[in-house]
């Protein structure tokens, strides 16, 4: 069964006349006939009697009509719906981002766009890279804002900005008065790291690969500003960017002299052909205004 079909059923029981029923489908009448020949055929039962051109609707097809003209009215809402949460002026946007894009970043990169369409509303996901990254790939969010870039399936990838990540000491440490720090020789150190699955775990992780590093791991957080936080108290050491939200007056920030320790942050999508008219105009936003910020 074929929506058409539906649709050619309601004509012909609106106007009870073939011909009046295939001029208001655009179609021929023979065409239309064959509409309603197959639609019966399909369903086992007679929908109408006929009487030449015009017709009168049998006890199956006045049932039939309640049904189709609920399918009808559904479909149709669930157009408008989708309209209205694609229109580019007064849609919605959902948007995935890392919890240390939280605090700051997005709600200034939101207010910014609602500056210009102030219509548009916003659903937002915060987590952990592998958690954005899955809402875009199931089709949840659509964008996201993560790091590391990581290459899967469908997602496309844009490079927003490239930021270095510092090892991260309380201000009494005995490093505490270096400006660089090799990380092979923190093998003694105890750390203070992310959950498995987030962006700087990875990139920690990593580096602990390139450069044979089996680090002692003693807490594992979710937010950036709790794995400061055990920092500052002494509890480890730790491998994060210098942002707003760590307090910088009681923690010393080292280069890593012998690991190019860095982030990149990326916007992924869906490929543009999955992506409504406000998704498309919110990622060009995004990529113009990191272009514009340090």
């Amino acid at each position: 069964m074929e929506w058409h079909q539906l649709e050619n059923f309601i004509a012909v029981a609106k106007h009870k006349h073939f011909t009046k029923a295939a001029q208001q489908q655009s179609i021929s009448q023979p065409a239309l006939s064959r509409s309603i020949m197959k639609l019966e055929q399909e369903l086992g039962v007679q929908l109408f009697f006929r009487e030449g051109r015009t017709v009168q609707l049998t006890k199956y097809g006045e049932l039939f009509l309640k049904k189709a003209k609920q399918a009808q009215s559904a479909i149709q809402d669930g157009i408008a719906e989708i309209q209205e949460k694609t229109s580019a002026d007064t849609g919605e946007i959902t948007v995935a981002f890392l919890h240390t894009l939280g605090p700051n970043l997005i709600p200034h990169l939101i207010a910014n766009y609602r500056k210009l369409y102030p219509n548009v509303t916003f659903q937002l996901y915060q987590g952990a890279n592998d958690y954005v990254i899955n809402q875009v790939e199931q089709g949840l969010a659509d964008l996201c804002l993560s790091s590391p870039l990581v290459r899967k399936g469908r997602l496309e990838w844009t490079t927003l900005k490239t930021e270095s990540l510092y090892l991260v000491v309380p201000i009494n440490h005995r490093l505490a008065n270096l400006s660089t720090v090799s990380f092979q020789s923190l093998k003694d150190e105890e750390f203070i790291c992310f959950k498995k699955g987030y962006g700087l775990r990875y990139i920690f992780d990593e580096m602990c690969f390139q450069l044979n590093v089996k680090p002692k791991i003693t807490f594992e957080g979710e937010e950036t500003t709790t794995v400061a936080g055990f920092v500052d108290k002494g509890l480890g050491i730790a491998v994060l960017p210098k942002i707003s939200e760590i307090k910088h007056d009681s923690l010393r920030f080292l280069e890593i002299s012998d690991y190019p320790c860095k982030r990149t942050m990326a916007l992924s999508t869906l490929s543009d052909e999955f992506l409504s008219p406000i998704a498309k105009r919110f990622k060009a936003f995004v990529i113009e205004y990191f272009a514009t910020i340090d």
